[in-house]
Protein backbone atom coordinates (compact mmCIF):
# COMPACT_ATOMS: atom_id res chain seq x y z
CA UNK A 1 0.00 0.00 0.00
CA UNK A 2 1.32 3.41 -0.95
CA UNK A 3 0.19 6.57 0.83
CA UNK A 4 0.81 10.06 -0.49
CA UNK A 5 -0.11 13.42 0.89
CA UNK A 6 -2.52 15.17 -1.44
CA UNK A 7 -1.14 18.05 -3.46
CA UNK A 8 2.37 19.05 -4.39
CA UNK A 9 4.57 21.85 -3.18
CA UNK A 10 5.21 24.23 -6.05
CA UNK A 11 7.93 26.80 -5.41
CA UNK A 12 10.29 28.97 -7.36
CA UNK A 13 14.05 28.68 -7.06
CA UNK A 14 14.55 32.37 -7.83
CA UNK A 15 16.30 34.53 -5.27
CA UNK A 16 13.20 36.44 -4.18
CA UNK A 17 11.70 33.32 -2.65
CA UNK A 18 8.65 31.27 -3.63
CA UNK A 19 5.04 32.22 -3.69
CA UNK A 20 2.67 30.49 -1.30
CA UNK A 21 2.29 26.82 -2.14
CA UNK A 22 -1.45 26.83 -1.84
CA UNK A 23 -1.81 23.40 -3.44
CA UNK A 24 -0.34 21.82 -0.31
CA UNK A 25 -2.23 22.17 2.97
CA UNK A 26 1.03 22.23 4.93
CA UNK A 27 2.10 25.44 3.18
CA UNK A 28 -1.25 27.10 2.58
CA UNK A 29 -0.16 30.00 4.79
CA UNK A 30 2.80 30.85 2.57
CA UNK A 31 6.57 30.58 2.72
CA UNK A 32 9.24 32.16 4.91
CA UNK A 33 12.55 32.35 3.03
CA UNK A 34 15.41 31.33 5.32
CA UNK A 35 17.80 33.64 3.42
CA UNK A 36 15.85 36.79 2.67
CA UNK A 37 13.52 36.66 5.70
CA UNK A 38 15.70 35.06 8.39
CA UNK A 39 19.26 36.01 7.48
CA UNK A 40 20.76 32.62 6.62
CA UNK A 41 23.71 32.71 4.21
CA UNK A 42 23.69 29.22 2.70
CA UNK A 43 27.33 29.64 1.68
CA UNK A 44 28.65 26.53 3.45
CA UNK A 45 30.99 28.60 5.64
CA UNK A 46 28.80 30.82 7.80
CA UNK A 47 27.12 29.37 10.87
CA UNK A 48 23.44 29.34 9.88
CA UNK A 49 22.17 27.56 12.99
CA UNK A 50 20.53 30.58 14.61
CA UNK A 51 19.04 31.83 11.34
CA UNK A 52 17.49 28.49 10.42
CA UNK A 53 16.16 28.09 13.97
CA UNK A 54 14.66 31.57 13.77
CA UNK A 55 13.06 30.67 10.46
CA UNK A 56 11.48 27.55 11.99
CA UNK A 57 10.16 29.40 15.03
CA UNK A 58 8.84 32.38 13.05
CA UNK A 59 7.27 30.26 10.31
CA UNK A 60 5.49 28.15 12.91
CA UNK A 61 4.08 31.21 14.69
CA UNK A 62 2.83 32.70 11.42
CA UNK A 63 1.45 29.48 9.94
CA UNK A 64 4.00 29.37 7.14
CA UNK A 65 6.59 26.90 5.82
CA UNK A 66 10.33 27.45 5.88
CA UNK A 67 11.76 27.69 2.38
CA UNK A 68 15.44 26.87 1.84
CA UNK A 69 16.87 28.22 -1.43
CA UNK A 70 19.73 26.39 -3.11
CA UNK A 71 22.81 26.40 -0.90
CA UNK A 72 24.71 24.73 1.92
CA UNK A 73 23.52 25.76 5.39
CA UNK A 74 26.09 25.01 8.08
CA UNK A 75 24.38 23.81 11.26
CA UNK A 76 26.64 23.58 14.31
CA UNK A 77 24.07 22.62 16.94
CA UNK A 78 20.67 21.02 17.34
CA UNK A 79 17.54 22.53 15.80
CA UNK A 80 14.43 22.60 18.00
CA UNK A 81 11.42 21.23 16.13
CA UNK A 82 8.99 21.34 19.05
CA UNK A 83 7.19 24.01 17.02
CA UNK A 84 7.00 21.89 13.89
CA UNK A 85 7.04 24.20 10.90
CA UNK A 86 7.29 22.42 7.57
CA UNK A 87 10.62 22.80 5.77
CA UNK A 88 10.83 22.67 1.97
CA UNK A 89 13.89 22.98 -0.22
CA UNK A 90 14.53 24.46 -3.64
CA UNK A 91 12.76 22.24 -6.17
CA UNK A 92 15.41 22.73 -8.84
CA UNK A 93 18.68 22.37 -6.93
CA UNK A 94 19.91 20.97 -3.60
CA UNK A 95 19.24 22.86 -0.38
CA UNK A 96 21.69 21.19 2.01
CA UNK A 97 21.52 21.31 5.80
CA UNK A 98 25.09 20.34 6.73
CA UNK A 99 25.81 19.31 10.32
CA UNK A 100 29.50 18.45 10.84
CA UNK A 101 28.71 17.14 14.34
CA UNK A 102 25.67 15.02 13.40
CA UNK A 103 23.24 17.23 15.31
CA UNK A 104 19.49 16.72 15.02
CA UNK A 105 16.33 18.47 13.98
CA UNK A 106 14.41 17.19 16.96
CA UNK A 107 11.39 17.16 19.19
CA UNK A 108 12.03 14.47 21.76
CA UNK A 109 9.83 15.92 24.50
CA UNK A 110 7.46 12.99 24.96
CA UNK A 111 4.48 15.02 26.19
CA UNK A 112 4.77 17.85 23.68
CA UNK A 113 1.64 18.10 21.51
CA UNK A 114 1.80 19.03 17.86
CA UNK A 115 -1.07 21.05 16.47
CA UNK A 116 -0.19 20.43 12.82
CA UNK A 117 1.30 17.79 10.53
CA UNK A 118 4.66 19.03 9.23
CA UNK A 119 6.36 18.15 5.96
CA UNK A 120 10.08 17.84 5.21
CA UNK A 121 10.27 18.04 1.43
CA UNK A 122 13.10 18.42 -1.08
CA UNK A 123 15.75 18.89 1.63
CA UNK A 124 19.25 17.36 1.80
CA UNK A 125 20.20 16.40 5.36
CA UNK A 126 23.99 16.01 5.35
CA UNK A 127 24.81 14.77 8.84
CA UNK A 128 21.72 16.43 10.29
CA UNK A 129 19.46 13.78 11.78
CA UNK A 130 15.68 13.85 12.33
CA UNK A 131 14.57 12.68 15.78
CA UNK A 132 10.92 12.78 16.90
CA UNK A 133 9.42 11.15 20.01
CA UNK A 134 5.92 11.32 21.44
CA UNK A 135 2.41 9.93 21.02
CA UNK A 136 0.91 13.40 20.62
CA UNK A 137 2.75 13.95 17.35
CA UNK A 138 0.84 12.79 14.29
CA UNK A 139 1.24 12.74 10.55
CA UNK A 140 4.78 13.99 9.81
CA UNK A 141 5.79 13.45 6.20
CA UNK A 142 9.35 13.12 4.92
CA UNK A 143 9.47 12.99 1.15
CA UNK A 144 11.77 13.57 -1.82
CA UNK A 145 14.67 14.24 0.53
CA UNK A 146 18.26 13.01 0.78
CA UNK A 147 19.97 11.88 3.98
CA UNK A 148 23.76 11.53 4.23
CA UNK A 149 25.12 9.62 7.20
CA UNK A 150 28.84 9.89 7.95
CA UNK A 151 31.15 10.22 10.93
CA UNK A 152 30.91 13.58 12.63
CA UNK A 153 33.87 15.74 13.51
CA UNK A 154 35.78 14.04 16.31
CA UNK A 155 33.36 11.10 16.41
CA UNK A 156 34.60 7.58 17.06
CA UNK A 157 32.73 4.77 15.27
CA UNK A 158 30.31 2.87 17.48
CA UNK A 159 31.84 -0.16 19.14
CA UNK A 160 30.08 -3.26 20.36
CA UNK A 161 28.72 -6.19 18.41
CA UNK A 162 26.76 -6.15 15.17
CA UNK A 163 23.53 -5.31 17.02
CA UNK A 164 24.84 -2.19 18.78
CA UNK A 165 23.53 1.04 17.27
CA UNK A 166 24.06 4.62 18.42
CA UNK A 167 21.90 7.69 17.64
CA UNK A 168 24.63 9.07 15.37
CA UNK A 169 24.18 6.09 13.03
CA UNK A 170 20.45 6.77 12.55
CA UNK A 171 19.26 9.27 9.94
CA UNK A 172 15.57 9.29 10.93
CA UNK A 173 14.32 8.15 14.36
CA UNK A 174 10.56 8.00 14.96
CA UNK A 175 9.43 6.94 18.43
CA UNK A 176 5.78 6.67 19.57
CA UNK A 177 4.72 8.80 16.58
CA UNK A 178 1.40 8.23 14.80
CA UNK A 179 0.79 8.19 11.06
CA UNK A 180 4.31 9.08 9.93
CA UNK A 181 5.25 8.72 6.26
CA UNK A 182 8.74 8.41 4.77
CA UNK A 183 8.41 8.53 1.00
CA UNK A 184 10.57 8.61 -2.13
CA UNK A 185 13.72 9.64 -0.28
CA UNK A 186 17.36 8.57 -0.60
CA UNK A 187 19.53 7.45 2.32
CA UNK A 188 23.31 7.33 1.85
CA UNK A 189 25.94 6.09 4.30
CA UNK A 190 29.70 6.60 4.40
CA UNK A 191 30.13 5.09 7.89
CA UNK A 192 32.69 2.48 6.93
CA UNK A 193 33.22 0.86 10.33
CA UNK A 194 29.93 0.85 12.22
CA UNK A 195 27.61 1.39 9.24
CA UNK A 196 24.58 3.61 8.88
CA UNK A 197 21.15 2.64 10.15
CA UNK A 198 18.97 4.96 8.07
CA UNK A 199 15.55 4.46 9.66
CA UNK A 200 14.75 3.46 13.24
CA UNK A 201 11.19 3.29 14.58
CA UNK A 202 9.83 2.32 17.98
CA UNK A 203 6.21 1.93 19.05
CA UNK A 204 4.84 3.91 16.13
CA UNK A 205 1.33 3.46 14.79
CA UNK A 206 0.24 3.45 11.14
CA UNK A 207 3.74 4.06 9.78
CA UNK A 208 4.40 4.05 6.02
CA UNK A 209 7.91 3.66 4.59
CA UNK A 210 7.54 3.56 0.83
CA UNK A 211 9.55 4.12 -2.33
CA UNK A 212 12.86 4.95 -0.67
CA UNK A 213 16.44 4.09 -1.68
CA UNK A 214 18.81 2.99 1.07
CA UNK A 215 22.38 2.82 -0.20
CA UNK A 216 23.57 3.89 -3.65
CA UNK A 217 26.60 4.27 -5.89
CA UNK A 218 26.59 7.88 -7.06
CA UNK A 219 28.86 7.04 -10.00
CA UNK A 220 26.17 4.83 -11.54
CA UNK A 221 22.73 6.41 -11.47
CA UNK A 222 21.21 5.72 -14.90
CA UNK A 223 19.00 3.02 -13.36
CA UNK A 224 17.06 5.74 -11.54
CA UNK A 225 15.07 6.27 -14.74
CA UNK A 226 13.18 3.09 -13.74
CA UNK A 227 12.80 4.02 -10.06
CA UNK A 228 9.14 4.54 -9.16
CA UNK A 229 10.01 7.40 -6.80
CA UNK A 230 11.48 9.42 -9.66
CA UNK A 231 8.05 10.53 -10.80
CA UNK A 232 7.43 12.53 -7.63
CA UNK A 233 10.71 14.46 -7.71
CA UNK A 234 10.75 18.05 -8.95
CA UNK A 235 14.36 17.66 -10.17
CA UNK A 236 15.82 14.65 -11.94
CA UNK A 237 17.13 12.54 -9.03
CA UNK A 238 20.36 11.59 -10.81
CA UNK A 239 21.12 15.26 -11.43
CA UNK A 240 20.34 16.18 -7.84
CA UNK A 241 22.47 13.39 -6.37
CA UNK A 242 25.35 14.27 -8.68
CA UNK A 243 25.22 17.88 -7.50
CA UNK A 244 24.96 16.78 -3.86
CA UNK A 245 28.13 14.74 -4.31
CA UNK A 246 29.95 17.67 -5.91
CA UNK A 247 28.92 20.09 -3.15
CA UNK A 248 29.66 17.78 -0.22
CA UNK A 249 32.83 16.01 -1.36
CA UNK A 250 31.29 12.59 -0.82
CA UNK A 251 32.74 9.44 -2.39
CA UNK A 252 30.67 7.51 -4.89
CA UNK A 253 29.98 4.29 -2.99
CA UNK A 254 27.58 5.09 -0.16
CA UNK A 255 26.18 1.72 0.85
CA UNK A 256 27.95 1.20 4.18
CA UNK A 257 24.86 0.02 6.05
CA UNK A 258 24.57 -1.75 9.39
CA UNK A 259 20.79 -1.94 9.14
CA UNK A 260 18.39 -0.81 6.50
CA UNK A 261 15.01 -0.36 8.21
CA UNK A 262 14.65 -1.17 11.91
CA UNK A 263 11.13 -1.57 13.32
CA UNK A 264 10.47 -2.26 16.99
CA UNK A 265 7.03 -2.84 18.54
CA UNK A 266 5.27 -0.89 15.79
CA UNK A 267 1.57 -1.32 15.06
CA UNK A 268 0.31 -1.40 11.46
CA UNK A 269 3.61 -0.57 9.77
CA UNK A 270 3.87 -0.76 5.98
CA UNK A 271 7.29 -1.12 4.32
CA UNK A 272 6.81 -1.19 0.56
CA UNK A 273 8.66 -0.55 -2.67
CA UNK A 274 12.00 0.33 -1.09
CA UNK A 275 15.48 -0.43 -2.44
CA UNK A 276 17.79 -1.63 0.36
CA UNK A 277 21.15 -1.88 -1.37
CA UNK A 278 24.17 -2.54 0.84
CA UNK A 279 27.65 -2.43 -0.67
CA UNK A 280 28.81 -6.07 -0.32
CA UNK A 281 32.42 -4.85 -0.18
CA UNK A 282 31.72 -2.85 2.97
CA UNK A 283 33.60 -3.78 6.14
CA UNK A 284 30.90 -2.18 8.30
CA UNK A 285 29.10 -4.44 10.74
CA UNK A 286 25.78 -5.78 9.50
CA UNK A 287 22.45 -6.58 11.17
CA UNK A 288 19.73 -7.16 8.54
CA UNK A 289 18.23 -5.35 5.57
CA UNK A 290 14.88 -5.07 7.34
CA UNK A 291 14.54 -6.01 11.01
CA UNK A 292 11.07 -6.04 12.56
CA UNK A 293 10.46 -7.35 16.07
CA UNK A 294 7.44 -7.20 18.29
CA UNK A 295 5.30 -6.63 15.20
CA UNK A 296 1.54 -6.21 14.95
CA UNK A 297 -0.12 -5.74 11.58
CA UNK A 298 3.13 -5.57 9.59
CA UNK A 299 3.32 -5.44 5.77
CA UNK A 300 6.66 -5.82 3.98
CA UNK A 301 5.91 -5.86 0.26
CA UNK A 302 7.56 -5.16 -3.07
CA UNK A 303 11.01 -4.29 -1.71
CA UNK A 304 14.32 -4.87 -3.54
CA UNK A 305 17.30 -5.99 -1.44
CA UNK A 306 20.92 -6.85 -2.19
CA UNK A 307 24.37 -6.94 -0.60
CA UNK A 308 23.52 -8.43 2.80
CA UNK A 309 25.46 -11.39 4.23
CA UNK A 310 24.21 -14.95 3.74
CA UNK A 311 24.29 -15.64 7.46
CA UNK A 312 22.68 -14.55 10.72
CA UNK A 313 23.72 -10.92 10.09
CA UNK A 314 21.80 -10.60 6.85
CA UNK A 315 18.32 -11.23 5.59
CA UNK A 316 14.89 -9.80 5.98
CA UNK A 317 14.26 -10.65 9.63
CA UNK A 318 10.85 -10.73 11.32
CA UNK A 319 10.43 -11.98 14.87
CA UNK A 320 8.04 -12.10 17.82
CA UNK A 321 4.60 -10.82 16.93
CA UNK A 322 1.18 -11.27 15.38
CA UNK A 323 0.02 -10.38 11.89
CA UNK A 324 2.68 -10.03 9.19
CA UNK A 325 2.59 -10.19 5.40
CA UNK A 326 5.91 -10.60 3.57
CA UNK A 327 5.06 -10.59 -0.11
CA UNK A 328 6.43 -9.72 -3.53
CA UNK A 329 9.96 -8.87 -2.40
CA UNK A 330 13.07 -9.39 -4.52
CA UNK A 331 15.64 -10.95 -2.20
CA UNK A 332 18.95 -10.89 -4.04
CA UNK A 333 21.06 -13.28 -1.98
CA UNK A 334 19.12 -12.18 1.10
CA UNK A 335 17.18 -14.75 3.12
CA UNK A 336 13.87 -14.48 4.97
CA UNK A 337 14.60 -15.12 8.66
CA UNK A 338 11.62 -15.79 10.93
CA UNK A 339 12.33 -16.10 14.65
CA UNK A 340 10.74 -16.16 18.07
CA UNK A 341 13.00 -15.38 21.00
CA UNK A 342 12.52 -15.96 24.69
CA UNK A 343 12.44 -12.28 25.70
CA UNK A 344 10.50 -10.03 28.05
CA UNK A 345 10.32 -6.96 25.79
CA UNK A 346 8.23 -8.55 23.01
CA UNK A 347 5.41 -11.10 22.81
CA UNK A 348 6.66 -14.70 22.80
CA UNK A 349 4.47 -15.65 19.85
CA UNK A 350 4.73 -15.89 16.08
CA UNK A 351 1.24 -15.97 14.62
CA UNK A 352 -0.82 -15.07 11.56
CA UNK A 353 2.15 -14.69 9.21
CA UNK A 354 2.11 -15.05 5.43
CA UNK A 355 5.29 -15.32 3.32
CA UNK A 356 4.25 -15.40 -0.32
CA UNK A 357 5.18 -14.41 -3.85
CA UNK A 358 8.76 -13.48 -3.05
CA UNK A 359 11.68 -14.11 -5.39
CA UNK A 360 14.88 -15.36 -3.77
CA UNK A 361 17.74 -14.93 -6.25
CA UNK A 362 20.83 -16.96 -5.37
CA UNK A 363 22.46 -16.67 -8.81
CA UNK A 364 26.00 -15.48 -8.39
CA UNK A 365 25.95 -16.04 -4.62
CA UNK A 366 27.39 -18.79 -2.47
CA UNK A 367 24.76 -19.73 0.10
CA UNK A 368 25.62 -20.29 3.71
CA UNK A 369 25.10 -23.66 5.36
CA UNK A 370 22.22 -22.07 7.25
CA UNK A 371 20.40 -18.74 7.38
CA UNK A 372 19.44 -18.97 3.72
CA UNK A 373 16.20 -19.46 1.84
CA UNK A 374 13.17 -19.09 4.12
CA UNK A 375 13.62 -20.35 7.67
CA UNK A 376 11.97 -20.25 11.09
CA UNK A 377 13.59 -20.92 14.47
CA UNK A 378 12.88 -20.30 18.14
CA UNK A 379 15.15 -20.62 21.13
CA UNK A 380 12.83 -21.96 23.83
CA UNK A 381 10.84 -25.18 24.31
CA UNK A 382 7.11 -25.66 24.65
CA UNK A 383 4.00 -25.27 22.53
CA UNK A 384 1.52 -22.58 21.63
CA UNK A 385 3.95 -19.97 20.31
CA UNK A 386 3.16 -20.48 16.62
CA UNK A 387 -0.18 -20.29 14.81
CA UNK A 388 -1.37 -19.89 11.20
CA UNK A 389 1.88 -19.40 9.29
CA UNK A 390 1.72 -19.94 5.52
CA UNK A 391 4.66 -20.03 3.11
CA UNK A 392 3.51 -20.28 -0.49
CA UNK A 393 4.13 -19.20 -4.07
CA UNK A 394 7.75 -18.20 -3.52
CA UNK A 395 10.27 -18.68 -6.32
CA UNK A 396 13.95 -19.57 -5.92
CA UNK A 397 16.34 -18.63 -8.74
CA UNK A 398 19.17 -21.07 -8.17
CA UNK A 399 21.38 -22.49 -10.93
CA UNK A 400 22.38 -25.41 -8.68
CA UNK A 401 18.93 -26.24 -7.41
CA UNK A 402 18.72 -29.61 -5.73
CA UNK A 403 22.42 -29.89 -4.95
CA UNK A 404 23.43 -30.67 -1.40
CA UNK A 405 23.41 -27.67 0.89
CA UNK A 406 21.38 -25.46 -1.44
CA UNK A 407 18.80 -23.06 0.10
CA UNK A 408 15.44 -24.46 1.04
CA UNK A 409 12.46 -23.76 3.30
CA UNK A 410 12.68 -24.97 6.88
CA UNK A 411 11.50 -24.53 10.43
CA UNK A 412 13.25 -25.75 13.56
CA UNK A 413 12.01 -26.05 17.14
CA UNK A 414 8.52 -24.74 16.40
CA UNK A 415 5.16 -26.49 16.13
CA UNK A 416 5.09 -28.07 12.67
CA UNK A 417 1.29 -28.16 12.72
CA UNK A 418 1.22 -24.34 12.76
CA UNK A 419 3.08 -24.06 9.44
CA UNK A 420 1.86 -24.78 5.93
CA UNK A 421 3.85 -24.66 2.71
CA UNK A 422 2.84 -25.07 -0.93
CA UNK A 423 3.70 -23.99 -4.45
CA UNK A 424 7.26 -22.89 -3.70
CA UNK A 425 9.33 -23.62 -6.80
CA UNK A 426 12.66 -23.26 -8.52
CA UNK A 427 12.83 -21.52 -11.88
CA UNK A 428 12.45 -24.87 -13.67
CA UNK A 429 9.22 -25.63 -11.82
CA UNK A 430 10.60 -28.19 -9.39
CA UNK A 431 9.44 -27.90 -5.81
CA UNK A 432 11.71 -26.31 -3.24
CA UNK A 433 12.46 -28.80 -0.43
CA UNK A 434 10.51 -28.09 2.75
CA UNK A 435 11.16 -29.40 6.25
CA UNK A 436 9.25 -28.91 9.48
CA UNK A 437 6.04 -27.69 7.79
CA UNK A 438 2.83 -29.34 6.61
CA UNK A 439 2.12 -29.51 2.90
CA UNK A 440 -1.17 -27.65 2.53
CA UNK A 441 -2.65 -24.91 0.38
CA UNK A 442 -3.17 -21.46 1.90
CA UNK A 443 -6.62 -20.33 2.91
CA UNK A 444 -8.53 -17.85 0.77
CA UNK A 445 -7.80 -15.13 3.32
CA UNK A 446 -4.09 -15.89 3.21
CA UNK A 447 -4.07 -15.80 -0.60
CA UNK A 448 -5.88 -12.46 -0.54
CA UNK A 449 -3.05 -10.92 1.47
CA UNK A 450 -0.70 -11.64 -1.45
CA UNK A 451 -2.96 -10.10 -4.05
CA UNK A 452 -1.37 -7.12 -5.77
CA UNK A 453 2.11 -7.67 -4.32
CA UNK A 454 4.46 -7.34 -7.29
CA UNK A 455 8.14 -8.19 -7.34
CA UNK A 456 10.06 -5.05 -8.42
CA UNK A 457 11.62 -5.19 -11.89
CA UNK A 458 14.79 -3.17 -11.34
CA UNK A 459 18.22 -3.72 -12.85
CA UNK A 460 20.64 -1.97 -10.51
CA UNK A 461 24.37 -2.16 -11.29
CA UNK A 462 26.69 -3.43 -8.59
CA UNK A 463 28.84 -1.04 -6.60
CA UNK A 464 31.88 0.14 -8.55
CA UNK A 465 32.85 3.53 -7.10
Amino acid sequence: MRMLVAGAIVVSSLGGGPAAAEADPACAGGMLNAVTDAGAKGDGQSDDTASVQNAITTAYASGRCVYLPRGVYRITGGLDWSRPASIVGDPGAPAILRSPANAALADTVYANRWDRTPVLDNVVFDGLRVDVNGPYKSGPVIRRSVFVNRLGEGETPAGGDQQTTTPAQVAVALTNVRGAQVLDSVFLSDRRVDGGAPLFTYRTQDLTVSGNILGADLSSLSWLSAWAGRGSWSQDPAARLTEVRARTGLPAALGHLQRGISLKLDVNATVSGNVVNRDPRSQAKSDHAVYAWGFSGLRVTGNWTRGWPQDARGGLKVRNGTGATIAGNLLNGTAVLLYTYDVTNAPKVFQDVVVCGNVYDIRGHTPAADHSGIMYWRNFPGTGAELAIAVFGNRFLDPRAGAAGRPDISQVAGDAAAFTASGNTYADGRAVPVSGMREAAPTAAQRARCAGATVPALSIPGYQG
